[in-house]
Parts: C-alpha cells; structure tokens; sequence
C-alpha cells in the first residue's frame, strides 16, 4: 500500500503531538495552580490556629516548631529588625537570616503585636521538586505523544491510502471500472461516488470518441483504397509522374491516418519501419514545393540516415513544420538539415511575435499568418507519443524561425556527415 505524501503525515502528526502536549501543560498548570492554592491554604490555617495558641504564652523568645526552626514566635522587644514596619496581616517571603518567612501579624493591644513566622524553604524545595517532575512528565508525554501520533496519523490516513493506491492501479483503457467502498469512511465515500460519477461520464466520452474514430477510419480508408485501386489499375496502361504522385500520397495518407487514429489510444505508439530519412523527407515535401509555389527549399543533408520510426508520424510532423515554414517564406527560401537526432526547418519569414510563442503548440491556436490551430499540436502529440522534441524559436538574426525535431537516442543509424543545426 502506499503512503501519503510525507507533508500530510507530518502535519498531522504534528497537530495531534502539539494537542497532546498542549493538554498535558494545561493539566499540569492546573494542578500545579490547585497545589499552591491548597498549600498556601493550609499554612495560613495553621498559622492562624499556632497563632491563636500562643498569643496567651508569655515566653520572649523564640517558638521553635520543629528541629528545623520552621516555625518562630515573637512577642515584645525581641522582634528581628525584618519584621519592624510590617503591619497586621499576612505578609508573604519575608527574608530574616537569609531564609523565606512567610510571616503572620496579630494585634494584640495598644502598641502591642505578636508575630509569627512560617518557614518556607522546604516548601520552595517540594515546589521545584514538583516543578522538575513535571517537566519530566511533560517530556516523556511529549516524546510519548510524538511516537503514538505517527501510528494515529498511519491509521486515520489508512483509509485514504487504500483509496489512493485504487486510482493508482487504474487503467486507462480499461472501461467500466469504478472505485470500491469497502471499509472506506462514510466522508471517502463522498469523494468516492463523485469519482465514479467522472469515471462514468469518462466511458461514456471514451466510447463515443472510439465510435467516431472507428467510422472516421472506415469512411476514410475505403476512399483511399478506391483511389488506390484506379490508380494501379490506370498504371497498367499508363505510368505517368502525376499517377506515380497519386499512388505515393495515397500511401503516405494512409500512414498519416494510422498515426493520427494512434492518438486516440493511450497506449498505442505507430509501428516502427525502417526508412531512409533523406529520401523519404523529400518524397513528403515534394508535393508542397511542385505546386507552383514561388518559395525554394534548399536541402542540407548528409547523403543517407537510415532510421527505425513510424513513417506516418514522420510525415505529420514533417509536412506541418514545412507547410508552416512555406507559408512563413511566402517567396522566399525555406531550409531543411538533416543532422543527427535532429531535423530543423528554417524559413526567412518576418518569424512570430512574442506573445504568440508560447502558445504555438496549443490546440486551436491561430497565428497571424492564419492556419487551422491544429497543425503544430498534433505534431507536438505525435512527437511527445514516440519520445521525439519539437522546438519553435526565432532565428537569432531576426529573419524568420527555425522548428526543430529532435529523435530520441536510439532511433537511427546516422551514415553521412553531421554538422551544427544552429539557424543562421
């Protein structure tokens, strides 16, 4: 199964640690605030109740409660200079002989005062004691609450790992399958029902564009066939240039139809063929460059490239740059080199402004120079399904553009020179 990102994991562990501590200092500020409150209770009590027992002894020195001289009663003219000034009351850590006093001041007649002091240093140890354990407590709480927390995080989040690791396993061209509820929390179902509805909104669109495909190749290959057929069949008594022409662009029509139809499935890349890339590229252009047209195509090849690759994907790609290129030219020239991996299509055009750049291989998208908007998207589809890269820029001199189609690595045999495909 797999794991969430680390990111959530994190946060909420985090939160239910933070939480977890957050409680445990609340408790603790509690019971550390219930303890004072109880103590400082319980020694006002008993000095209030030692007080009253003593008021009526007449001693004149000190009271010693205990063999700590926690307790110290003074009457008359033996009072320490710490307690002189302080009134009647409670008065709290009063400091005499470097020790805390909390010290209670009774009147008892005219001019007449009876002080007890309470010593406090046993009760500031116990308080730092307290306030050592519960620091402690407070850190194996914490490291407690860290520990736990990834293991409540791994389970709460279980459920969304099952349902992440469904849509993973998903495939793309299977029909028909929807994601299960089984041990899902009620609020994942929600989640899961509106996916399913998708998915089943998506089959629906995925039949009806495989039906149209499937009539689009049939009522696209029967013509082509009978055009074949009359062009073989008038070949027999004739064999002319313009039939020659007719035979080879029915051809290369039904690899372009094979290569487009491969889009519509995911998986499908176009079967490879061995081709002589030189030649073949010049048959594609052929029919752009005899029909009248004032622009010129100069070729910088080397005298072969032998290469394994779709030969309907190749023209696709190849005739939209070029027919982009000419269209660009008007009655200029137009260059093709042919380097290793890569084919390049200079043209002397005005080039494409800026702003238009970056759109080029969005579908739809119509240039000043006109076009259907598909043309470069298509090719950039067919070129990202066999690993290949299209590249649209400006020439560095500012006189026209230059499309690049890079091949993977190991599409071709290169036989031939090679050179820099920098446009100039």
């Amino acid at each position: 199964m797999i794991r969430q990102p680390s990111a959530l994991r994190r946060r909420l562990t985090w939160a239910l640690t933070g939480l977890t501590i957050a409680s445990a200092m609340l408790v603790g500020l509690a019971l550390w605030s219930s303890d004072t409150y109880i103590e400082d209770a319980a020694v006002r009590d008993l000095m209030e109740r030692e007080l009253t027992s003593l008021v009526g002894v007449d001693p004149s020195g000190t009271v010693e409660g205990s063999s700590h001289d926690t307790l110290r009663y003074y009457r008359g003219d033996q009072i320490p200079p710490e307690l002189i000034g302080l009134g009647p009351g409670f008065h709290e850590e009063v400091a005499i002989d470097e020790r805390e006093f909390h010290v209670l001041v009774r009147e008892i007649g005219p001019n007449n005062l009876a002080y007890l002091a309470y010593d406090i240093s046993f009760v500031e140890h116990r308080e730092f004691a307290l306030g050592l354990a519960t620091t402690l407590v407070l850190l194996i709480v914490a490291l407690g609450a860290a520990a736990l927390a990834g293991r409540i995080a791994d389970r709460t989040l279980r459920p969304l790992d099952a349902l992440a690791a469904q849509v993973l396993n998903l495939d793309p061209e299977r029909r028909g399958v929807r994601l299960k509820l089984d041990n899902l929390d009620n609020e994942l179902g929600v989640f899961v029902n509106a996916i399913n509805t998708y998915m089943q909104e998506l089959d629906a669109l995925v039949e009806r564009e495989r039906a149209f495909a499937a009539a689009a190749s049939h009522e696209l290959r029967t013509p082509l066939a009978v055009i074949q057929g009359a062009a073989e069949t008038l070949q027999l008594s004739t064999d002319t240039p313009a039939l020659a022409r007719i035979r080879r662009a029915v051809g290369d029509a039904r690899h372009e139809l094979d290569a487009l139809l491969a889009l519509s499935r995911v998986r499908e890349t176009p079967v490879h063929e061995s081709l002589e890339l030189v030649t073949f590229l010049k048959s594609v252009a052929e029919p752009y460059i005899t029909g009248g047209t004032a622009v010129r195509v100069q070729w910088d090849t080397p005298e072969a490239m032998q290469i394994e690759a779709p030969q309907g994907a190749v023209s696709v790609i190849f005739s939209n740059l070029l027919r982009n290129a000419l269209r660009a030219s008007r009655d200029g020239t137009v260059r093709v080199r042919v380097r290793e991996r890569c084919i390049a299509v200079i043209d002397d055009g005005p080039g494409i402004p800026d702003d238009e750049l970056q759109h080029v291989f969005e579908p739809r998208f119509r240039g000043r120079d006109g076009g259907s908007g598909m043309g470069l998207y298509i090719a950039r589809v067919l070129a990202q399904r066999l690993g290949w890269r299209l590249e649209l820029s400006n020439r560095a001199d500012g006189r026209g553009a230059c499309a690049r189609m890079h091949l993977s690595p190991d599409v071709h045999r290169l036989t031939g020179t090679a050179g820099d495909l920098t446009p100039r």
